[in-house]
């Protein structure tokens, strides 16, 4: 579980988030949504140590993370895995090395066990015969699971994923989304996903956060959404889901 308690951010005189408090918890997607400029980034940012909060408290299970210092961070973040926005892989190095390099960079593994690691987390993710590739060869959806098993190859307690199907087709992203809560709830990981994309949320939306101008404005299940009565959830809802489909007729 990761536990965020009172969280404020400024940046110069403009507050961007006002006194968020979350639990999200483990084994389940837990989803942030929100509008561009509502602060979402910011609050995961802050979440993953990325950004330090001006005031609150955040804890990965029993761990006050942000008053550890450096080497005390530093431990918890082995234990993250992270899944950028565009997949963010490493253009110069090969799939292989781009999954092998948190290995290289946080583990006392031997070669070969990272090799072993390596083709785990790649079988897993359902790439294959694909190690020498570089990522300018891959598709955009094999380059999504490629960060996948990158994010996973730590074996880690904690999954952030920003945007995670920014810029796939709705047939791939459903892949995408299918495949984090299959590893989120087969390794029991703590898993938060900053999202705009509605078909993500009723698809794996166990627990969903709404964040409307910095604010927690709403929170529930993907089941829940369609019963709230909360005004800007069902406006943020409706925008969404009507400009979807404006850009699927123009396909």
């Amino acid at each position: 579980m990761i536990q965020v308690r009172n969280i404020s951010k400024w940046f110069n005189d403009k507050q961007v988030l006002h006194n968020i408090s979350i639990d999200f918890e483990r084994g389940k997607s837990n989803l942030i949504i929100g509008e561009s400029g509502s602060g979402k980034t910011v609050l995961l940012k802050c979440i993953v140590g990325l950004l330090n909060p001006d005031e609150g408290d955040v804890f990965f299970d029993d761990v006050h993370f942000n008053i550890l210092n450096h080497d005390g961070k530093r431990e918890v973040r082995k234990q993250v895995g992270m899944l950028f926005q565009g997949g963010a892989l490493f253009d110069w190095l090969t799939v292989e090395q781009n999954v092998m390099f948190p290995l290289q960079m946080f583990s006392n593994m031997s070669n070969e066990e990272m090799q072993e690691r390596v083709q785990f987390c790649l079988k897993r993710v359902n790439i294959i015969n694909s190690d020498n590739l570089s990522p300018s060869e891959l598709s955009g959806g094999m380059q999504k699971r490629v960060a996948i098993a990158r994010a996973i190859a730590l074996n880690p307690r904690y999954l952030f994923c920003d945007e995670p199907n920014s810029g796939l087709d709705p047939k791939t992203s459903i892949l995408i989304d299918n495949l984090i809560e299959e590893i989120t709830e087969e390794y029991n990981i703590t898993t938060i996903l900053n999202t705009h994309d509605m078909n993500s949320v009723m698809e794996i939306g166990k627990k969903v956060v709404f964040i409307y101008k910095g604010n927690k404005a709403w929170e529930g299940s993907n089941a829940d959404i369609l019963e709230s009565d909360n005004e800007q959830l069902n406006d943020f809802v409706f925008a969404t889901s009507i400009t979807r489909k404006l850009k699927a007729m123009k396909k």
